[in-house]
């Protein structure tokens, strides 16, 4: 039988990249960190995330708020931990440049690269729902390296080169 302790252990050995979708649900711009970025298909340009029937960004998507995807450099492990806070500050854009992209929501500009969609389609997914974005516009912004997630730890490249956890 599979239990969440074993899932989120077993899942935990596949290292992903770390990014934080931004959307906005009139007035507000939400946004979440997620690790669960998929491409889809090149045609059309197609990718996936999952958002929790929980998270604020869920009431966002189901409504088909256009969104981007901000994919993190190494050196953003506290962008990250800003944007996972369930009940974030008041103050949760403060000290960030963000730039409109093309659709209007706002990427942010320090960002490695980033990917501007509209929801193409929505699937359940368990406790989560998958989101399948058409790609309207991306492009990447910094030739750094990526923020890793592995084992449930933030790491680098170079960190998953030699052992021990990031710190």
């Amino acid at each position: 039988m599979v239990n969440s302790q074993l899932f989120r252990k077993t899942m935990g050995h596949f290292a992903t990249g770390v990014s934080v979708i931004l959307a906005e649900l009139t007035p507000d711009l939400h946004a979440m960190t997620a690790n669960s970025l998929t491409s889809v298909s090149l045609d059309p340009p197609l990718i996936l995330i999952s958002v929790d029937h929980n998270a604020r960004m869920h009431t966002a998507m189901t409504l088909g708020a256009p969104f981007t995807v901000n994919i993190l450099k190494a050196s953003q492990s506290q962008l990250s931990t800003r944007f996972a806070n369930p009940h974030p500050p008041a103050n949760l854009f403060e000290n960030l440049t963000l730039i409109p992209a093309p659709h209007g929501i706002p990427y942010l500009a320090a960002a490695l690269a980033y990917i501007a969609c509209r929801v193409e389609a929505i699937y359940p997914g368990g406790d989560h729902s998958v989101v399948l974005g058409r790609v309207e516009d991306m492009a990447v912004l910094s030739e750094d390296p990526p923020l890793l997630f592995y084992q449930g730890q933030y790491r680098t490249l170079e960190s998953l080169a030699s052992p021990g956890p990031l710190t």
